[in-house]
């Protein structure tokens, strides 16, 4: 049997919109905007609808981190030395590589730059607004700014999540939305 492979095309996106706690409405369960989720939230939604953001992206990724602590005993004379791990939940990253924009008004690098440490909600998605894809919180990070003369300027940002996303995976007509919440749904209503 061969792999099933997963490539992005050319419709891929990453979309970013500031958490407004002032919505109607507004709960901070929220992983998308409007309390939309994973299966519903699409690109209109976000800050970034319509301004081309996604065609600076270079690469798109959420990184899980394992979160794990170790208790060490020390040996005794009846027992040898032991370490037991203990496994918490994954941390993520919202990994971001994009060429930079500084000379465009409304774009990617303002935008990091002017919401610096604000809370953000998140759209990551490999096929517009089709699954898979996946929607969070994060908190934003300015960009880099300059580099190297004669050469397209790019940079890298690691935008740390602030709890586990929900993913949709699957495609249109066969996915299963799981929550970071840990709930599970087969062919959730887009």
């Amino acid at each position: 049997m061969d792999p099933a492979i997963l490539t992005i095309g050319d419709n891929g996106v990453v979309a970013l919109t500031v958490v407004d706690k002032a919505a109607p409405s507004y709960s901070a369960a929220w992983q998308a905007p409007g309390g939309k989720t994973a299966a519903t939230a699409t690109l209109a939604d976000y800050t970034d609808a319509g301004s081309g953001w996604s065609c600076q992206i270079t690469s798109g990724k959420l990184t899980p981190s394992k979160n794990v602590t170790r208790r060490d005993r020390a040996a005794t004379f009846c027992a040898p030395a032991s370490s037991t791990p203990t496994p918490s939940q994954s941390t993520f990253a919202l990994d971001v590589s994009f060429f930079q924009d500084a000379h465009v008004r409304d774009g990617l690098s303002s935008f990091l730059y002017e919401n610096d440490t604000v809370e953000a909600f998140f759209l990551l998605g490999v096929d517009g607004d089709n699954p898979p894809r996946a929607v969070g919180r994060v908190i934003i990070v300015a960009g880099g700014f300059g580099g190297e003369p004669q050469a397209d300027l790019t940079d890298s940002i690691s935008l740390d999540v602030v709890r586990k996303p929900d993913v949709v995976f699957g495609t249109a007509g066969n996915s299963r939305l799981v929550t970071g919440a840990g709930t599970v749904t087969d062919n959730p209503a887009a």
